[in-house]
């Protein structure tokens, strides 16, 4: 025990370390409960005039064995910074990004695909045409990995996950940071230590 307390001593102290990082604190149980609530609410939202979200890099990052949490100058910290996700509904890819320029150049040329951005289609023949499923379409944001942490031998399963607007503000609450700038955000490491 007192072994997994230095490593995780030592991956507070990475992280803090980290360039453009305001606060860090491991979450309790407790903590990581508020935010899954907080998050919960959240995806039973509507986005994009679709369909509800979830978050599921967020919650990967909740369920790790420890699960810190942080407030960043976005600007700074070096993290992949739009979101990586699909539309989906059950198995099926409904609408996804896509960086491959030639792809994309065919996708656009098949009027069945809508763009909703430069690099995010949905494929219209794909929707479910039965209510029922088209009301279960979620769009999923992905995990994402973290280049922090890859130095550290011991740490393992490491997820980056980042909250909802709400669960920005919670975390900030959490953290006890008050600024309102809107290059402060946050977001969430799960991981676990090497037995």
């Amino acid at each position: 025990m007192e072994a997994e307390d230095g490593q995780l001593e030592r991956v507070l102290r990475t992280l803090q370390e980290c360039r453009g990082v305001i606060a860090v604190k491991i979450l309790s149980d407790e903590e990581k409960k508020g935010i899954l609530n907080v998050e919960g609410a959240v995806e039973e939202k509507i986005i994009l005039g679709m369909c509800k979200s979830l978050n599921k890099g967020l919650r990967d990052a909740l369920q790790k064995e420890f699960a810190a949490a942080m407030v960043i100058q976005t600007e700074k910290f070096q993290y992949p910074h739009h979101p990586e996700m699909v539309m989906v509904s059950e198995d099926q890819i409904i609408g996804e990004q896509v960086y491959d320029k030639n792809k994309l150049e065919e996708l656009r040329r098949n009027p069945t695909n809508l763009f909703l951005w430069e690099n995010f289609v949905v494929y219209m023949k794909n929707l479910p045409r039965d209510p029922k499923k088209r009301s279960e379409m979620r769009v999923v944001y992905l995990p994402r990995k973290l280049v922090q942490l890859k130095e550290l031998p011991y740490v393992e399963d490491s997820v980056f996950g980042v909250p909802s607007t709400e669960g920005d503000s919670l975390i900030k609450r959490m953290l006890a940071v008050t600024s309102e700038e809107a290059v402060l955000g946050t977001c969430l490491i799960g991981f676990s230590i090497k037995k």
